[in-house]
């Protein structure tokens, strides 16, 4: 991974359970934070639904999916504020990659085959559902509507997305591949009919968008700079500890409030058996 990236765009939905801890300005979320604990169990574990002028200038995404649909609005708002236009004036821009980190973006799309399968019978199915069954649909969709030309990939990486995501998108911009990586992290609570029978579930819905970057964007001293590493263990009992769900989010957060860090500042990611993703800005 590069010794620095550059954070410069973010756009992201959340539920407000999730909002009322990673948003609230009175304490920095850590990993033990939960929608109960924190006297928010009132409030709705589900993103409200987008309203219907969001998808003004994005043909046809009100077709698609719902991870799409809130996946492309957010990843088109990391792309505004990064200052990256929606189409290069010469077609794609093929040094702008996309991660697509999800375990669940596709249970939607499935769930409604299979119903319109039992209603109509299987040879009488819409055909436009089958490619949203498919795990990597939210990144061809953004390549197609944004423009971007570079490496394209989605992570299903289970408890521990929001953290390979990351990784997978500083090891890309450092290897030279992508000038620019969208990463996008979609958390979505599954239809009814999955309950119990799948092994990740989010406990509280996000859809989060940020832009990476090897240089500053557009040359200027804008936006979060990034160092990853991993370690095995916290430095002191005092360090900042965030879940992966909570990672993305927390980055976009101080991205977006203006409020970023004048000295050196590191918080730390469960990232499974390998340890933890140390994050400094």
């Amino acid at each position: 991974m590069p010794q620095f990236i550059y954070l410069s765009g973010c756009g992201y939905y959340m539920a407000p359970s999730f909002a009322a801890i990673v948003e609230r300005p009175d304490s920095r979320p850590s990993a033990g934070d939960s929608a109960e604990d924190s006297g928010d169990g009132a409030l709705s574990s589900r993103i409200e639904d987008e309203p219907e002028e969001a998808a003004g200038g994005l043909k046809g995404l009100k077709r698609h999916s719902r991870a799409v649909r809130l996946a492309c609005l957010a990843i088109r708002e990391a792309l505004q504020m990064a200052s990256i236009p929606r189409h290069a004036s010469g077609g794609k821009r093929n040094d702008i990659g996309v991660v697509v980190g999800t375990n669940d973006a596709n249970l939607e799309a499935i769930d409604r085959l299979q119903q319109e399968a039992e209603t109509y019978g299987v040879n009488n199915t819409n055909p436009g559902l089958f490619p949203e069954t498919v795990l990597n649909v939210i990144a061809g969709q953004a390549s197609i509507y944004f423009g971007l030309g570079g490496p394209n990939v989605t992570i299903s990486g289970g408890d521990f997305s929001s953290v390979k995501s990351l990784q997978y998108a500083a090891d890309m911009l450092e290897s030279g591949s992508a000038s620019h990586v969208a990463v996008c992290i979609v958390r979505l609570q599954p239809p009814a009919v999955f309950e119990g029978s799948i092994r990740y579930r989010a406990a509280r819905e996000s859809v989060v968008a940020l832009v990476l970057s090897r240089v500053p964007s557009g040359g200027s001293g804008s936006g979060l700079k990034l160092r990853l590493e991993s370690v095995t263990d916290l430095p002191d009992a005092a360090a900042t500890r965030v879940t992966d769900e909570q990672l993305p989010t927390v980055l976009a957060v101080k991205l977006k409030s203006g409020e970023l860090p004048s000295g050196t500042s590191v918080i730390y990611a469960d990232a499974g058996p390998e340890g933890l993703l140390a994050v400094e800005f």
